[in-house]
């Protein structure tokens, strides 16, 4: 498995932001480390009503910033006020500090912090009226390896991933492989090899998955950007729904 030295200079620019309702927070869990995070909340929250939660992993170039918000391009496409009204959702951007990563991995070297973002997702379940059958998981580059790495890790708490331009170890597909999930990758990518989702995706049908995959030719590295504008993606992601 590898990955080439781009994605370690951590050369991912973010794509787009309007980040004005994010609020940023901080959890320390059992680890006893604080995890840096920001949350977006629906623009009205009804009594009564649950509303989806989508976590959003950020690439290595947001690793260490101030400003994380806006490292992930799944955050900036969520907090447009069209998609606020049409998917009204609680977002939750956590970051990672530079030596850290979602989920460590091939060259991904450094602490991973998948169990403090679980351990946050309990906590926002407990705070927010969020509906614990419709929790999301997403994120480009490293966050694509981390989106990958949740559902492997806690296949129970998510209803749909959708990971981008990343990969994992083919031989652990048969834990997530029921999980729905769409997966993104540009055909020219030479950062994070496009045959890293190409095995995955087979991995997922031979342990019994129906994975949905998108592979955009021509396309480098930045498949986020076509990958977050695919108006089905969303609709298809909130429409999932643990049973």
């Amino acid at each position: 498995m590898k990955i080439l030295p781009l994605l370690l200079a951590g050369l991912i620019a973010p794509a787009f932001l309007s980040a004005a309702d994010f609020e940023k927070s901080a959890f320390t869990g059992k680890s006893g480390k604080k995890l840096k995070f920001a949350l977006l909340q629906p623009e009205t929250v009804k009594d009564g009503e649950k509303y989806p939660l989508v976590i959003t992993l950020h690439g290595v170039g947001g690793r260490g910033k101030t400003t994380w918000t806006g490292n992930c391009a799944a955050n900036g496409v969520l907090a447009k006020p069209e998609m606020r009204k049409k998917y009204p959702c609680f977002v939750m951007a956590p970051t990672c500090a530079k030596a850290e990563t979602w989920q460590p991995v091939a060259r991904l070297r450094g602490e991973g912090r998948l169990p403090d973002v679980f351990e946050l997702i309990e906590k926002l379940l407990k705070d927010h009226p969020i509906d614990p059958k419709r929790v999301y998981v997403t994120g480009q580059s490293m966050g694509g390896f981390g989106t990958f790495g949740a559902v492997g890790q806690r296949p129970d708490l998510f209803a749909a991933a959708a990971p981008v331009c990343g990969g994992y170890d083919p031989s652990k597909a048969e834990k997530f492989a029921k999980i729905p999930i769409w997966i993104f990758h540009g055909e020219k990518d030479t950062t994070v090899p496009v045959s890293m989702s190409r095995e995955m995706v087979e991995a997922l049908k031979k342990a019994g998955g129906e994975p949905n995959y998108t592979e955009f030719p021509g396309v480098g590295h930045n498949s986020w950007t076509p990958a977050y504008a695919k108006d089905e993606l969303w609709e298809w992601l909130f429409a999932r729904e643990k049973s």
